[in-house]
């Protein structure tokens, strides 16, 4: 099967419909990210196929939960999964923030080769980059505990922001540690076809007790 045909039924079992031109992009952009592993070490993958069959349809399961015209992907590594997201929300703008300047360099090349002008790479650490617009949703994935996460993105807390973070299992330790801060986070699990547990936390920043 070609990565294609793998995002199509993905996303098909994800009940979602895929435009031909969206998939095409997306079967790109795998076959951008296995070209550029060697330089950049972006995935385990090791083919285009196996990318687009794990990764790929998992970051589309993150895209119901995605409001706002103005979002960020916080250590987008690989773009995953806010490149994958850029892709199928044209109309969405993505802030890709990567410190690491090989894989910055990768997210900067696949935005040209896939002519997404809704994207936009910072090569910078997260807790340095100060956008210039309200932000409405933040992606973190693979970024440490929720409390860390909490803590480094406290300056990007406005209060339309929400906050997505992607999990495998349900981390009810790490809302544990939040103490009055759990109560504004709703889990969501995500049924993810090759995953056998996903979990997504949604963050109302609104409803975050205000700093001591």
């Amino acid at each position: 099967m070609t990565p294609e045909t793998l995002i199509r039924d993905g996303a098909r079992a994800l009940g979602q419909t895929l435009e031909p031109a969206r998939l095409h992009l997306l079967a790109r952009y795998c076959e951008l990210v296995i070209k550029w592993n060697r330089v950049a070490n972006l995935t385990g993958a090791r083919r285009a196929t196996d990318f687009a069959r794990k990764f790929v349809v998992d970051a589309l399961a993150v895209r119901p939960h995605v409001e706002g015209a103005q979002v960020v992907d916080l250590g987008s590594g690989a773009g995953l999964p806010g490149m994958v997201l850029a892709i199928v929300m044209p109309d969405t703008h993505f802030h890709l923030v990567e410190p690491r300047a090989r894989r910055a360099r990768f997210l900067e090349q696949a935005r040209i080769e896939l002519g997404l002008s809704n994207v936009a790479v910072h090569c910078v650490r997260i807790e340095d980059w100060q956008p210039a617009v309200p932000i409405d949703a933040i992606i973190c994935q693979a970024v440490g505990s929720l409390a860390f996460m909490l803590e480094a993105t406290a300056h990007l807390h406005g209060r339309r922001a929400r906050i997505l973070a992607l999990k495998g299992l349900a981390p009810d330790a790490e809302l544990a540690e939040l103490g009055p801060a759990a109560e504004a986070c709703d889990t969501i699990r995500l049924e993810v076809p090759g995953w056998a547990a996903r979990h997504l936390v949604c963050i109302d920043c609104a409803r975050l007790p205000a700093p001591a």
